[in-house]
């Protein structure tokens, strides 16, 4: 058979992720990497491209504020240079009183004009000396001296233009007056730099202002961080707050400077410009040009964000275009795939069935050839697997040629449960395993110098026999030597080891080298010898039992009948037994027993033969001995019975024996009639009063039995005929659910004055006159008329029904069952047979066929007194039953003996191995009870969870 195991265990704490989500995943992940990637290169090179733009867009601004101002002053130097020009102003008009006035008069009358269509905010005239002649301004123009650029106008006889800035910016141009060919004075105008202003927005878009030294911290327009006054400001009310914003002017070399402000959500470029710096200020006024590039930036992240977005798209519609793509390739492939593991459970036909390759196809494919792979495979594994039990014994064989050679494997050595050593031939240890050093206790380097010899209890002929098997071998004499020893390791605890020792192949330097290998032996050898005790002693009194005693009275009668000597048998039954386990509970009862039999163990002989054969009988093989020495030996076993004092008895109550004596010698009778000789003795010496013996008489007691037996079969007839049997049900506990789960059904008979018979005293009787086929007839009408009544209100429980060896062969009971099942559909399954295991055996085969045809029918099977005979282990894997009951010898003294619960724990363990479910019985108190839930018994039944009663609870 193929290995049905795969790595599915190892890998079952990983998660399942499908190769298709794999791929879709890996290639979104890789398409939002690049399309991340991609829109990020685009961001920056629009960005890159942005800031080249600014450059151009800042230094044309920047040209355009100059050159509106250069285009300011030159229409001023154009209009000065005009009316200096102008004939009818001569300047020598100036220098008379009248004619002062009368031109005064007469530019008084168009300085109105001047100043609002040509914009004009002062108007001067000098004479050639350099005073001034006249003047006009507007209110808010300050006077201003002018004396340095009107003589350098004068001396150099060229216009100039020039720019003062205090509270106000004004621009002036001056052009020299001729008259006659000679600079006869100069005329000076003056015009503000509001118009550029209002001009640079209406070309550019773009504000513009003129910043100039604040003369004092308070005043309108003032910007504190900076030391300045706006003077000239386009959108004032939104550049204003602007401005405030900055702590200082950037450093300008080259006059200029530029940066960046962000405010009220919105970009803003302010590119900074010196004017001239006159009359010694400390420092120049500045042209401020204010670019608004929140919705250029604005642009960016939309183009960048559209991009993306469409990348975006067009990568989810790829990913959907591919899983369409993929979808069907991959189902196959799933298919194939989900079929694989179906191989290793040798499930071929239903492998094939789930690949099921494509009938139509007009090109193969990688999956198709998987299919076809994997279709392939599968025939082949279903032929090797045909081919495995032809091939098993070559394996075997291989197996055995591998276990010979030199070079095994270092991994086999240290794993192997076994002792594998190689030694030389004088019997140093070369290697041993960790298996080796493990039990004896040796390190690695405590091997150097170490003789084989060394590692086994020292006896002298077992280390002769090992050194003369090496000698044997060295000199291939023998092949194979198998040996037994004792190994003692270095801590003192001793193994029972069974050594094979063989030589290993030739080597190249002709050195001769043994192979050891020890199989440890220890556990199972004493498991044997705990099990070969069991199955011959009684683990209670530590006697022989039942079946041990017959075989060696067997063998005494043989000796008896052989060497002409006589010996006798005595049969021992404890008076009053059953007041002490009613009175006391069964552990004082079981306590008396184990007294008992240490005091007539310490009467007998050491050749004697002691046994228990039942629960408080007594059996004493006598060995060479008459019928005076018999005698003797019961009379002292009274005696000293008498002495006894055991604090479970009542002050007035002795212990004594009822014997039965039975002298043999060449007497032709088998164990079989001698048992039942003594046991007619004993039950006289008990019909006198008890506390003596009785000695067998040849034909003594026939008469009594007889009657005896007609009484209790008349009795039985009469309880069948007059419905006098009554059946008590007693609860079996679920032990770990902690409720009761069943009942066991238990027949009595009703005597006459009313009192209850208990099933020993006529169990016998009836199945001996087969009888007992009546009786289970009988309680299995009762119990399921019982069953009936409590289904009726609502109880559902189930019942165990005992069931003898006699009815097992009855080939009517079958029928009779199925009758009494047909009463109700709910019976089947709430109905346990009980079977003996001693009746199951005898007739094996038959009470495996009964058993098949009643689990048929839909109930289960228990077999009783599991674990009494040596043969539980071997029949109870092949009996179809579903409960073992641990027979009550074992649990009744189980929490004070180790040998009790060394069993007890096996017998359940062999059961749920087998998967049977366990009973046991005779639980009286907890601590038994908790015994048993750790063993992992099932169920309990015992007077700790109830005593047989007649109704249901």
């Amino acid at each position: 058979m193929l290995d049905s195991s795969s790595p599915a265990a190892a890998r079952g704490g990983f998660r399942f992720l499908s190769l298709k989500w794999k791929i879709l995943l890996t290639l979104g992940g890789v398409m939002l990497s690049v399309n991340g990637a991609l829109s990020l290169l685009h961001y920056h090179d629009l960005r890159s491209r942005f800031e080249v733009q600014r450059t151009a867009t800042r230094e044309r601004l920047v040209a355009q504020a100059f050159a509106l101002r250069t285009d300011s002053g030159l229409r001023l130097q154009a209009l000065a240079g005009m009316l200096a020009a102008l004939d009818s102003v001569g300047v020598s008009l100036f220098q008379t009183p009248a004619g002062n006035a009368l031109l005064r008069q007469h530019f008084d009358s168009y300085w109105s004009v001047l100043q609002l269509d040509l914009g004009l905010d002062s108007l001067q005239v000098y004479a050639r000396s350099g005073q001034a002649l006249a003047t006009w301004r507007t209110d808010t123009l300050s006077a201003l001296n002018h004396d340095a650029q009107v003589r350098t106008v004068i001396a150099d006889e060229r216009a100039m233009q020039w720019t003062r800035c205090q509270d106000r910016c004004t621009q002036f141009a001056a052009a020299p007056i001729l008259s006659a060919g000679q600079v006869a004075g100069a005329v000076v105008l003056g015009s503000s730099l509001a118009d550029v202003v209002v001009s640079f927005f209406r070309l550019s878009g773009a504000d513009l202002g003129v910043l100039v030294p604040a003369v004092s911290p308070e005043g309108k327009n003032i910007l504190p961080h900076l030391g300045l006054r706006a003077i000239g400001l386009s959108s004032a009310e939104r550049n204003l707050p602007l401005l405030e914003q900055l702590s200082e002017v950037p450093p300008m070399p080259g006059g200029r400077a530029w940066r960046l402000l962000s405010y009220g959500g919105r970009q803003f470029e302010l590119s900074f410009m010196a004017l001239d710096a006159l009359d010694g200020a400390s420092s120049p006024a500045l042209l401020v040009v204010i670019d608004d590039l929140t919705q250029a930036l604005a642009d960016i992240e939309n183009s960048v964000l559209n991009r993306l977005w469409g990348e975006l798209l067009a990568s989810l519609f790829s990913l959907l275009l591919l899983a369409l793509l993929v979808h069907a390739p991959l189902q196959r492939m799933t298919q194939a795939v989900r079929a694989i593991p179906l191989l290793g459970r040798s499930a071929f036909a239903e492998a094939r069935a789930r690949i099921s390759p494509r009938s139509r196809r007009l090109v193969d494919d990688e999956i198709d050839s998987l299919d076809e792979a994997a279709i392939d495979l599968s025939y082949r594994l279903e032929t090797l697997e045909r081919d495995e039990a032809a091939h098993a014994e070559q394996m075997q064989g291989m197996l055995q040629r591998i276990s010979v050679e030199r070079d095994f494997s270092k991994s086999l050595l240290d794993t192997a449960q076994v002792i594998i050593l190689t030694q030389s031939v004088d019997g140093r240890i070369l290697s041993l395993n960790r298996y080796g050093r493990l039990l004896s206790g040796w390190a690695e380097e405590d091997l150097s110098g170490k003789r084989f010899c060394e590692l086994l209890c020292s006896d002298g002929s077992s280390e002769l026999a090992i050194q003369q098997a090496v000698r044997d071998i060295a000199a291939g004499d023998r092949q194979h030597v198998h040996l037994e020893s004792i190994l003692k390791s270095a801590n003192g605890q001793s193994y029972e080891i069974t050594w094979n020792h063989s030589r290993l192949s030739e080597r190249t330097d002709d050195a001769v080298m043994i192979l050891s290998v020890g199989i440890d032996h220890t556990e199972r050898k004493r498991a044997e010898s705990h099990v070969s005790y069991l199955a011959e002693y009684d683990p209670l009194t530590g006697l022989v039992n039942r079946q041990h005693f017959q075989n060696g009275l067997d063998q005494a009668l043989a000796s008896a009948r052989r060497l002409a000597h006589d010996g006798a048998l005595l049969y021992l039954d404890l008076d009053g037994f059953k007041y002490v386990n009613d009175l006391s509970g069964h552990q004082a009862g079981d306590a008396l027993l184990r007294v008992v039999a240490d005091e007539v163990r310490s009467v007998a002989r050491a050749s004697d033969l002691l046994g228990r054969l039942g629960g408080d009988e007594l059996g004493i093989l006598l060995h060479e001995c008459d019928r005076e020495g018999a005698i003797q030996v019961a009379e002292k076993i009274n005696a000293r019975l008498a002495e006894i004092k055991f604090p479970g008895l009542a002050a007035n109550h002795r212990v004594s024996a009822s014997i039965g004596i039975v002298v043999f010698s060449e007497a032709l009778m088998d164990v079989k009639q001698l048992l039942a000789n003594a046991d007619i003795a004993m039950y006289q010496a008990k019909s006198k009063g008890g506390a003596g013996w009785h000695l067998y008489a040849e034909g003594e007691g026939v008469q009594e039995k007889m009657q005896n037996r007609l009484y209790w079969e008349e009795m039985i007839n009469r309880s069948l005929t007059d419905q006098r049997f009554v059946v008590h049900y007693q609860p079996i506990l679920d032990i770990r659910a902690k409720q009761v789960s069943h009942y066991e059904a238990l027949v009595r008979m009703r005597a006459a004055d009313g009192s209850l018979i208990p099933p020993g005293m006529f169990m016998e009787v009836a199945e001996n006159g087969g009888l007992i086929r009546d009786i289970d007839r009988y309680v299995i009408h009762h119990v399921f008329g019982k069953m009936l009544e409590l289904f009726a209100a609502g109880k559902h429980y189930s019942f165990s029904i005992n069931l003898s060896g006699v009815s097992i062969n009855d080939s009517r009971l079958l029928a009779f069952i199925r009758d009494e099942l047909s009463r109700s559909p709910l019976l089947p399954s709430h109905v346990v047979f009980e079977i003996t295991e001693t009746a199951a055996v005898s007739d094996f085969s038959a009470a495996r066929t009964f058993m098949n045809a009643v689990r048929e029918l839909g109930c289960a099977f228990s077999l009783d007194d599991f674990g009494v005979g040596f043969s539980s282990f071997n029949y109870v894997k092949q009996l179809p039953v579903d409960y073992v009951k641990i027979d009550g010898s074992f649990v009744r003294t189980l929490v004070d003996s180790p040998d009790d619960q060394v069993f007890v724990r096996a017998l359940a363990e062999v059961a749920r191995g087998f998967g049977k479910k366990t009973v046991a019985e005779f639980v009286e108190d907890e601590r038994a009870l908790n015994m048993l839930r750790a063993f992992g018994v099932d169920y309990a039944q015992g007077y700790y969870i109830g005593k047989p009663a007649p109704d249901v609870a």
